[in-house]
């Protein structure tokens, strides 16, 4: 592991006369050295008024410390900053110039050590802020005392990382993008972090998959992680072995959560598939007739319809009348009509029916939305539509009182808790 130094060049570089000591450059450069730490490259920016010191300290170091002069790298700053060195603002981009450049020659494990004792104070005071901005996120910020002025317990080089504060924005940053349900963001916030840790990243990595419903990743995410807790494996098992009920409770968390965070076209989307998928449900699991959508599986589908009460169902579905008027498409595939009309024939469901048929405006609705280009920017409604699903939910295949991914975030928001 290799370091790249940067600095600005003050007026007390290489040596202060004021001081009769070496600058702050040359101090950092010896403090690493003596620390075994290898030293890549050094790169100084400098103004107008310290251009003959920059020069003087590359001289320095390449004879009194022979370092190569290829590991050198002067730079002149913005006229506007060797114009006006005390704005803050043209420090930072600067600054910033000089991480540029020192990023085609780091490695992985490289480090950028910033000198924040040469230049003037906002010189000085860049290489804090682009810490703490995430600019450099393997970086040391350096002070180096005036000897006139240390304590004798005090030593003359010595590190003022602001990194912590990275961390606190990152922290606040990862945990909102968790209570949104934006799994992918913070593990990119994380890995752009002091934060990582692999538990955090697999958890984030299994959230997403399960979002998506992808359940084979989900559970290959966090497999192979032995600090992963089991219940987050044993939780998609049944999901993986493509269980209805599992199935239909988590596609119901699936779609609060579009409707949370306001993605109301997929919110339909997912609602039509849900209605259709409990439809299947309730038809195959509770009456236990086997039929499917499949076209493939069409004909024996009716064949097996035209059986039920000795053909008093195929009657029933015949005579059926949509609310519009029209009626059922009967040998063709089996749509999420005939499904509710099957249903509607068996007065067992008289309870659940009404629940059922009010979702039928907002299947309508991603209807229009899919095929029509429409957009959805709300859902009428809103708390009526989520208390009638809630009932049916409870009503058919019941759920529980916590979203799995409620629980998911609370346990990620726990781990990266200090």
């Amino acid at each position: 592991m290799s370091c790249i130094i940067l600095s600005f060049v003050g007026k007390q570089d290489p040596f202060s006369d004021k001081n009769n000591t070496e600058g702050s450059i040359i101090s950092l450069v010896k403090y690493l050295t003596q620390q075994q730490q290898p030293i890549k490259r050094i790169i100084l920016l400098y103004t107008t008024d310290t251009a003959s010191g920059a020069a003087d300290t590359q001289t320095w170091l390449t004879t009194e410390l022979h370092l190569s002069p290829d590991s050198l790298q002067l730079i002149p700053v913005d006229a506007a900053l060797s114009n006006d060195p005390v704005n803050l603002l043209l420090a930072a981009q600067a600054a910033r110039s000089g991480i540029e450049q020192a990023q085609p020659y780091l490695d992985p494990t490289d480090t950028l050590e910033f000198n924040a004792s040469s230049g003037t104070p906002v010189m000085k005071s860049a290489w804090s802020i682009l810490q703490a901005a995430g600019y450099a996120p393997r970086s040391h910020v350096w002070q180096v005392r005036n000897p006139q002025e240390m304590q004798s317990q005090q030593d003359r080089v010595f590190q003022t990382d602001v990194s912590t504060l990275k961390d606190e924005f990152d922290l606040k940053v990862m945990q909102q993008q968790i209570q949104d349900y934006n799994y992918s963001g913070a593990l990119v916030t994380l890995q752009q972090s002091n934060l990582q840790r692999p538990t955090i990243a697999a958890l984030l990595d299994y959230g997403y998959y399960r979002l998506a419903m992808d359940f084979d990743q989900a559970f290959s995410a966090v497999n192979t992680i032995p600090d992963v807790d089991p219940q987050w494996i044993q939780a998609i098992a049944p999901l993986r072995q493509k269980d209805p009920r599992s199935l239909l409770q988590e596609a119901y968390f699936n779609a609060l959560i579009r409707l949370k965070t306001r993605k109301y076209a997929d919110f339909l989307v997912g609602l039509f598939k849900l209605q259709e998928q409990l439809l299947y449900y309730l038809v195959q699991g509770k009456l236990g007739l086997a039929i499917s959508g499949k076209p493939s599986e069409q004909a024996q589908s009716w064949a097996t319809i035209r059986q039920v009460d000795q053909g008093q169902l195929y009657q029933f579905l015949q005579a059926y009348r949509l609310p519009r008027g029209s009626g059922l498409y009967l040998d063709r595939s089996i749509s999420r009509y005939v499904l509710q009309a099957i249903v509607e024939y068996h007065p067992q469901f008289a309870t659940v029916l009404p629940l059922i048929q009010t979702l039928n405006q907002y299947c309508d609705l991603r209807n229009e939305s899919v095929h029509g280009f429409v957009g959805v920017s709300a859902i009428e409604n809103e708390a009526y539509l989520t208390a009638t699903l809630n009932k049916l939910m409870q009503q058919t295949c019941g759920i529980p009182k916590l979203s799995p991914f409620d629980r998911l975030n609370q346990t990620l928001c726990d781990r990266l808790t200090p």
